[in-house]
């Protein structure tokens, strides 16, 4: 597994287009706040992902991803690649059921470029891949998935987190960005999420807005994977203290869709993030979404992969948006930098 994923590359959260061996290097720090100059996404999630990936029942398609699915200035959000080859994958006969995800985010994928969708189906199972020039960006492969089992083991430990976070115990907050597709203020088809840590967890308890609701109530699959990948790039984070990348994942998607009132609550326990390799360099990290009643809507395991290469560009967008006590706690490695 760890020689498996080393040999890989990934997405990162503050990346250039570029391959791995050349993504550190082709970040820049003063990019990471800039606006988008791109026009206004259309209202709904369903819209954006319908419009940005097709692919046809032969199994050819396109891919081009507007401003709105990005991570930082220039690429698609890891979870909303995952997110829109699945919606793609529905042309194969794919439904909306319980359903395991597996991603090998092979490179960063960029946004408004034309790029090539590749699907088919084989038994029950689907898988789409991003293709530029015949080299694979990303890839999905989705097969059914018991509800109630495996990553289905991930929400393992979760379910009594909604009683232990936001608790008296002192938490502190994520630094927030501008365009993000999780976490970004002014990205109008965002979730606009504040995350927080504490000693335990990482977690974001939130009402979806109107763009992740369907009309009848019930939620976008899509945000389940954008959640999951952002509450795992800060386990990974947070207990490496170095900036870095997702690497692969794993999402079940327990209910798809499901019509849920009330807050919803996404975390991740820092105890549960392992090793994957001897260098430590990649983390496996577990995660889990949960309604206000505690039904468990969809668990991750997704990998992380960490480094220095990665700190030396993303920490000084960190720096410039956290106290710098919390920024301390987060990576005591960088605060006097």
């Amino acid at each position: 597994m760890g020689q498996e994923l080393e040999g890989g590359t990934g997405h990162a959260r503050c990346d250039g287009v570029e391959r791995d061996s050349r993504m550190a290097g082709g970040m820049n720090p003063r990019e990471y706040s800039t606006r988008s100059r791109a026009a206004s996404a259309p209202a709904r999630v369903a819209d954006v992902l319908d419009a940005a990936a097709r692919l046809e029942a032969d199994g050819r398609g396109r891919f081009l991803a507007p401003a709105s699915l990005q991570s930082w200035p220039g690429i698609v959000h890891g979870g909303g690649l995952v997110a829109l080859l699945d919606a793609a994958s529905r042309a194969l006969a794919h439904e909306q059921r319980p359903r395991r995800i597996e991603a090998r985010l092979t490179s960063s994928v960029p946004i408004e470029r034309a790029l090539d969708l590749e699907g088919h189906a084989q038994d029950s199972a689907v898988t789409v891949t991003i293709v530029e020039r015949g080299q694979p960006l990303t890839a999905v492969t989705i097969t059914a998935a018991d509800a109630s089992a495996g990553a289905l083991d991930s929400g393992a430990g979760l379910v009594s987190i909604d009683a232990e976070t936001g608790s008296d115990s002192e938490s502190w907050p994520m630094p927030l960005s501008d365009q993000c597709l999780a976490c970004g203020a002014d990205n109008p088809i965002g979730l606009r999420l504040g995350l927080r840590f504490d000693a335990r967890f990482v977690w974001a308890r939130f009402v979806p807005r109107e763009p992740w609701r369907r009309p009848d109530g019930r939620l976008e699959p899509a945000l389940a994977a954008v959640i999951l990948d952002e509450i795992a790039w800060w386990l990974g984070a947070l207990v490496s203290k170095e900036g870095g990348l997702t690497n692969r994942i794993d999402l079940v998607m327990r209910r798809p869709d499901a019509a849920v009132s009330g807050p919803l609550l996404a975390a991740g326990r820092f105890d549960a993030v392992v090793p994957v390799d001897r260098r430590r360099t990649f983390w496996r990290t577990h995660s889990a979404l949960l309604a206000e009643d505690g039904r468990m809507l969809a668990t991750a395991a997704i990998v992380f992969r960490a480094g220095a290469e990665y700190s030396s560009r993303q920490m000084a967008y960190f720096r410039a948006r956290t106290d710098a006590e919390i920024f301390a706690r987060m990576f005591p490695g960088y605060a006097g930098s």
